[in-house]
């Protein structure tokens, strides 16, 4: 896959295990999920030769757990992820509460505790909503952006609409930083898989927007080609939105993912 773009980062999951040093990738993104990732799982992880981006969920943490993963880091992470997290619920002395910690607040704190780090946060392109979201996360110290799929119509302006610089005030003068952008690609593989992202993104409702139809008779298709379709939604992002990177998510369509960023393998190129 040709690109200039600076970040290609990929959701990890244990079936990358056999393709992991193949993939010209910059670095691999795991997910805060306990439940699903065993301790081994991590560890290979943590082994691995590329980037690491370690995802934080908030809903796991209070501010007193969050300071402590800070002085706890392995230095071989290179950047945190801050997400809001799906569990509405903590345990907190064996007793059950709802959280309270936002994905606002925890960037906060982290950065409170080390304020070298590099922490990133999540978007949802597909709301409006989310301009405003960003701008929070970004005044509150996100140095970069990882988006959700762009699956809506409106989802490219809005992307566009998220703030690019910010100024700051420091003994020695103003500077200008830039945020990065790093735009979600979903990978399905069939109608049906790309169906559950609006599963995935809570937005049933995308379901009757036009884009998405598009997508859809796209799937519907006899001669339809997952990898054609994927490579349509990387040049599309490449010529009409300003981003750093992508940020695939391929669940289980790890043949694509292999196709488009294994080395020594023939690719179409984009």
């Amino acid at each position: 896959m040709k690109s200039t773009l600076l970040y290609r980062t990929v959701e990890w999951h244990p079936r990358l295990i056999n393709l992991s040093k193949r993939l010209e990738i910059s670095h691999y993104v795991l997910p805060d999920l306990p439940k699903v990732y065993s301790e081994s799982d991590r560890k290979f992880f943590d082994l691995d030769s590329k980037g690491k981006i370690m995802t934080i969920a908030a809903c796991h943490h209070n501010e007193k757990t969050l300071r402590k993963l800070v002085v706890e880091m392995d230095e071989s992470v290179d950047k945190l992820l801050v997400v809001g997290g799906n569990e509405k619920e903590q345990i907190f002395n064996g007793k059950s509460r709802s959280a309270k910690l936002s994905s606002t607040d925890a960037i906060g704190v982290l950065l409170d505790q080390d304020s070298k780090l590099e922490v990133w946060a999540t978007s949802n392109p597909n709301t409006e909503k989310s301009i405003d979201d960003v701008k929070n996360k970004v005044s509150a110290g996100a140095s970069g952006i990882i988006t959700q799929p762009l699956l809506s119509s409106p989802a490219f302006d809005i992307l566009n609409a998220y703030p690019r610089e910010k100024t700051i005030s420091q003994s020695d003068g103003e500077y200008c930083l830039r945020t990065q952008y790093v735009a979600g690609v979903a990978m399905p593989s069939n109608n049906k898989s790309l169906q559950f992202w609006l599963t995935l993104l809570r937005q049933p409702e995308l379901e009757n927007d036009s884009l998405f139809k598009s997508h859809m008779a796209f799937f519907q298709s006899p001669y339809f080609s997952s990898l054609a379709w994927i490579q349509r939604e990387l040049w599309n992002l490449e010529m009409n939105t300003s981003i750093d990177g992508f940020h695939f998510m391929p669940m289980q369509n790890i043949c694509d993912l292999e196709a488009l960023l294994c080395v020594n393998k023939p690719r179409e190129n984009i």
